[in-house]
């Protein structure tokens, strides 16, 4: 259907990439189709930018000392670690 893709993390980034493209409207009355290969690149690097301003938010509410720099060995920075890791993951973005 579209030539989206973030990654090869497999079907589920196809199937997921669908699902937001058809919510979107962006599949409505062949509108994807189309596209040029410019329109659709840039549609993919938007929605790179969107995920990695995400990433970058997370990191930033990680808890560091102020003073070192190095971060809190705690809960927290460990589930939001994870979280960072799984959206890098899931989108392919860096």
């Amino acid at each position: 259907m579209n030539d989206l893709k973030f990654t090869t993390a497999g079907n589920y980034m196809d199937s997921k990439m669908d699902d937001l493209m058809y919510r979107s409207g962006l599949t409505a009355d062949g509108c994807w189709d189309e596209m040029d290969s410019y329109d659709k690149e840039a549609i993919e690097e938007f929605g790179k930018l969107i995920v990695q301003d995400c990433i970058k938010e997370l990191e930033i509410s990680r808890r560091c000392d102020p003073y070192t720099g190095k971060l809190y060995d705690c809960e927290y920075n460990t589930c939001i670690g994870e979280q960072i890791e799984v959206l890098k993951a899931r989108f392919g973005v860096e």
